[in-house]
């Protein structure tokens, strides 16, 4: 498993930080301490008993509530009722005092990313040195695992793999604030350190888990966002990146005269070689509105660059038929002025489209206007912006290109980037293929026993069908399968799943996405969530 290989990985890199770090209390108030005080040594004394029903400060679970009046609850309650682990497999005795286990010997409240922060996006973006934006109209919230996917294997632009530790550590180097113990838990098993985020499920109480778990499941394709709230993925490699990253940042006006005289052309393994004006294209050819999703390559599982929106151009095959492609042609490539290029293989093609227009409005910059090529069914990097040429290769000329659909696990050690190429396998293991996700909810949410609580998310395989849903609240003992046929694999996926909690407990759900072609979601999403009758 990935986990644990990371599990270990982290254990190498921190072991030095749990020598030199003694203090077990860090970014929230704790016991002993006073807020922005630093850790008092609690004195050789038996703790106090304290009653669990009800329970009294310092021991309660910390419960915040957000502006829309959701209640945030991220350690379950242990009241003597609900006495397991997410795995069911063991209980302990709970008398009618004790100390609570979560808050006092785990220390759970002070643990994990959001102890701290309140939004890793905003954190991100706060940050001195830039980072891609993971903000999202969606309602997806950051995970340190897709920090962590995205900072364990990068093709081309890590020059390291597994840099994630050293980055994290050395941020917090500089913050007194938190110590070891807010980001990782210890084990007994001579593994060494796991990160507090990835291990919590396993070691939290007051979890019920639930065999097959059943719900009313639906799902529908209809979900469509605007084109400024569409990601837009740019790391500045090439001349128009910057072009686009400044007009944008800028609020540039749209220039009419680049889209009057911008031209593409149509070479290759064709008849004959064309060379179109956007105008021109756009009175040869009929223009098409339909709906498109665009998801990045590189995002993580259950990440936020995706998403579903209409698109206003002209169907790539008019141009192919116009220049007389040839029967055998293997694949295309589009390429951009500033040298940007990505192929696709014809094997995958359905349709593809010249793009002027998004959600019934010209491009904005950072969408590639004035014109880029949008091709359902594949990943973000086929759909290049600012399209000038489309160069049409033959079958040898195809067997050397790579298709970027999804993201593809390394392959041999996958230690280091290699010069000579990148290295992935043949396409039989994804990080993030088949994708899932989670709309509009927080760890930790307060849901009402007794009644339906509906969560709803995305799922997407690129070029690969999605053929169903599977959900689990045992911890992955047990998946409930439901079936998605007839979807169209150039829309995502909007699942629907409503859970009626039965008694007041924390819960922990797991998601993942089966595809048609077989391939099953990785480490499918899991959050945890309480429930109480008030």
């Amino acid at each position: 498993m990935r986990r644990k290989k990371k599990w270990l990985l982290m254990g190498v890199m921190t072991g030095l930080c749990a020598l030199v770090m003694l203090a077990a209390f860090g970014c929230s108030p704790q016991p002993g301490k006073t807020e922005g005080e630093k850790p008092v040594a609690k004195p050789d004394a038996t703790p106090p008993v304290v009653s669990l029903a009800p329970q009294t400060d310092p021991y309660n679970p910390i419960v915040k509530t957000l502006p829309d009046g959701t209640r945030i609850q991220r350690t379950p309650t242990e009241d003597g009722t609900v006495t397991t682990t997410l795995d069911g497999s063991y209980t302990y005795h709970t008398p009618a005092t004790n100390i609570p286990y979560n808050t006092y010997y785990l220390n759970a409240d002070a643990k994990g990313c959001y102890a701290c922060h309140e939004d890793l996006a905003n954190t991100l973006n706060n940050m001195e040195y830039s980072h891609t934006d993971l903000s999202n109209a969606l309602g997806i919230q950051i995970t340190v695992q897709m920090c962590i996917d995205c900072h364990t294997f990068g093709y081309g632009y890590l020059t390291n793999q597994y840099s994630f530790g050293s980055l994290v550590h050395g941020i917090h180097e500089k913050d007194d604030r938190a110590d070891c113990w807010n980001c990782h838990v210890g084990t007994g098993s001579g593994e060494g350190m796991q990160l507090w985020d990835e291990a919590k499920y396993r070691q939290l109480r007051g979890i019920t888990p639930i065999s097959d778990v059943q719900g009313d499941f639906s799902y529908d394709q209809d979900k469509l966002i605007s084109a400024e709230e569409l990601f837009d993925f740019g790391w500045d490699y090439f001349d128009l990146d910057y072009m686009r990253t400044e007009n944008n940042a800028n609020n540039t006006p749209l220039d009419q005269e680049m889209f009057d005289t911008w031209t593409i052309t149509v070479s290759g393994a064709v008849a004959q070689e064309r060379t179109y004006t956007l105008p021109e294209l756009i009175e040869k050819f009929p223009s098409k509105t339909v709906p498109f999703t665009l998801q990045c390559t590189l995002n993580p599982i259950g990440g936020p660059f995706i998403g579903n929106t209409k698109i206003t151009g002209i169907p790539l095959s008019a141009l192919f038929a116009d220049a007389g492609i040839s029967p055998t042609a293997g694949a295309f490539t589009a390429i951009a002025p500033d040298g940007f290029t990505e192929s696709m293989v014809m094997g995958n093609f359905t349709e593809g489209y010249i793009t002027y227009e998004m959600d019934g409005a010209p491009l904005m910059w950072k969408h590639g206007y004035p014109v880029t090529l949008y091709v359902p069914g594949s990943a973000a990097p086929i759909s290049v912006k600012e399209v000038s040429e489309i160069i049409v290769n033959t079958q040898d000329e195809a067997a050397e290109l790579h298709e970027w659909n999804g993201w593809p696990q390394e392959s041999g050690d996958g230690n280091f980037y290699t010069p000579s190429g990148w290295p992935y396998t043949d396409e039989n293991d994804y990080v993030n293929k088949p994708n899932v996700g989670l709309f509009d909810f927080t760890e930790g949410t307060v849901i009402t026993t007794g009644k339906p609580y509906t969560f709803t998310g995305y799922a997407s395989g690129w070029d690969e069908t999605i053929g169903a849903l599977e959900f689990s609240m045992d911890g992955g003992t047990t998946w409930t399968r439901f079936d998605t046929p007839q979807v169209d694999k150039a829309r995502w996926v909007i699942w629907h799943f409503a859970f009626t909690p039965e008694v007041d407990s924390g819960y922990v759900l797991s998601v993942r996405a089966v595809s048609t072609n077989g391939h099953v979601t990785q480490d499918p999403i899991e959050v945890l969530f309480n429930a109480k009758a008030s």
